[in-house]
């Protein structure tokens, strides 16, 4: 943009007039706060970042080694009868909080606490301060207790997985027509919080059970990431879940005349009608609420007239063609709520929310708090499982190896902080197997905060013996939603080339996906239409 001998004067007039709107000037050089001004001395440079969706947190300002923002004004903001009155906004524009992304922090001096602020000299170019020091974690990686006790990837972990955990989104989700809601039945307070689950309000609506856990190998199907489960826990209601999903559709106008209509439709006048069963239908075409219904069952039926051009070369008694909405062929369940309304355009829409029990099995991911996910492998009912003295039986038996290469101290400090809130005394236990013989180890067991994450095995299963192919290359089309084929890949080809299976590697690769007959001319070479019953070329 230009060239300037002196480059902290173009950067100190930016910061003026970001945090500064009234300055003296005109009011097109105020830079937004949002804007990063980043000096880089290295490369002699001033950079300006405007960039939509840039990662950037609030900081107090500094100046002169005296912060902006005074008790008065902290005080101003509790004492404010309306929440238009004042604010967060204000403090921005006053210049006393500025949003800092993440070019601008490598090359800002930020102090962690107030009181680090008056430190000796190495602090003469302080420019902010941080609100709180747990603030430089976000919302999902504040919720981990203990972070500084784990490794740094199971916390990257955890703030991903966090996101998928079941609970109580919003206290409203009954009277909601979201897409997709998961809803935990029993949802639990945890016992080891947080500071900022209080500002979160985590305990209100919680996102996962604290369950007893016990860290030993037993039976070897809790082995690599994979945990044994209580079945009688889960009989119990242990981590079941609800689980809505809304479909939705509309009436549309195709010129003046011809509109799409909600109806049921009739097999003598329709064309086009899919396999399902349209039983489930009422007169007007919705599956009422309390109906039952599985996969590929029509819940929603809606015909369109067929036009006269349409209808040449076809029996005269289709009047209509079927555009129904039918569900998911994996999914069952009973149909929650009906939205019948109108648009803007006068034309009807709804919206059907259908609502499924979700209930833990084999092969579902569960985490704690710390990163350490894991996949149920087994389930065994209460009499098949470890117990104590004390007559305590675990809700989930997690591998011990889990631990030492991962070091997710974190977790078993949370166990020890758990079990202090439930019981005194020591945590490791004297286990006896299903038939009354005792472990020779000490087993570590209690309470853990888990969570059910959205990965069902249900949604991900998947086989096809035939199916739909593609146009283009005759191969199974792909994707478990179109029925498609499994991709047998490279490496899948060179194990078998290994062991020798030429013909098996044949039938999967040519006989099972795009085998074709094609006649070819015996003259020029090219691929002849030929017609194969009556042999004619």
């Amino acid at each position: 943009m230009g060239i300037n001998q002196n480059i902290e004067l173009p950067e100190l007039r930016f910061k003026t007039n970001q945090i500064q709107p009234d300055s003296p000037g005109p009011a097109s050089e105020w830079v937004g706060d949002e804007v990063g001004v980043i000096r880089d001395i290295r490369l002699k440079e001033l950079r300006l970042y405007t960039d939509y969706g840039r990662c950037s947190r609030p900081l107090f300002i500094v100046e002169k080694q005296r912060l902006l923002i005074k008790k008065k004004d902290i005080m101003a903001l509790q004492q404010r009868e309306s929440a238009e009155e004042g604010g967060w906004h204000e403090l921005v524009e006053k210049g006393y909080i500025e949003y800092v992304d993440t070019e601008e922090e490598e090359t800002t001096m930020i102090s962690m606490t107030i009181n680090a602020k008056a430190r000796g000299s190495i602090f003469r170019n302080l420019h902010a301060l941080e609100i709180h020091p747990s603030l430089k974690l976000g919302v999902c990686a504040s919720i981990i207790p203990f972070p500084d006790h784990n490794q740094s990837p199971r916390n990257t972990y955890q703030s991903a997985m966090g996101k998928q955990a079941m609970g109580i989104y919003v206290t409203n989700y009954q009277l909601r027509m979201d897409t997709l809601a998961y809803v935990l039945y029993y949802p639990q307070k945890p016992l080891v919080t947080t500071r900022a689950m209080e500002h979160l309000h985590f305990r209100q609506l919680p996102a996962g059970i604290n369950a007893i856990v016990a860290i030993t190998c037993y039976s070897g199907y809790n082995q690599e990431d994979s945990v044994i489960m209580n079945q009688s826990s889960i009989d119990r209601g242990f981590f079941r879940s609800l689980f809505f999903r809304s479909y939705r559709d509309e009436e549309k106008k195709m010129g003046t005349l011809v509109k799409e209509d909600f109806g049921r439709p009739n097999r003598e006048n329709t064309m086009g009608m899919r396999h399902g069963s349209y039983d489930k239908l009422d007169d007007d075409g919705l599956a009422p609420p309390g109906t039952r219904v599985s996969g590929e069952d029509v819940i929603i039926g809606k015909t369109t007239p067929i036009a006269p051009d349409e209808s040449s070369g076809v029996a005269s008694r289709y009047t209509r063609r079927d555009h129904s909405t039918s569900l998911r062929h994996s999914e069952s369940g009973m149909v929650d709520q009906v939205l019948l309304t109108t648009n803007a355009d006068g034309l009807r829409f709804v919206k059907l929310k259908m609502r499924s029990v979700w209930i833990p099995q084999i092969g579902d991911k569960f985490s704690s708090r710390h990163g350490q996910k894991g996949t149920v492998g087994m389930t065994y009912t209460q009499e098949d499982m470890p117990w104590t003295v004390e007559g305590i039986t675990p809700d989930i038996i997690v591998n011990p190896h889990a631990i030492p290469s991962r070091m997710t101290i974190g977790q078993l400090i949370e166990k020890e902080g758990d079990a202090m809130n439930c019981w005194e005394g020591g945590r490791c236990y004297s286990f006896y197997r299903c038939h009354g013989r005792r472990l020779t180890a000490m087993i570590f067991v209690g309470p853990t905060y888990y969570q059910r994450l959205t990965h069902m095995v249900d949604d991900k299963i998947h086989s096809r013996g035939r199916g739909p192919v593609q146009i283009l290359t005759r191969q199974p089309a792909e994707g478990r939603s179109r029925d498609g084929g499994l991709r047998f890949g490279e490496m899948e080809r060179d194990c078998l080339i290994a062991h020798g299976a030429a013909h098996f590697l044949k039938e999967r690769l040519f006989d099972q996906s795009d085998a074709y007959r094609v006649h070819v001319c015996e003259r020029c070479g090219l691929i002849a239409i030929a017609n194969l019953k009556n042999v004619v070329a």
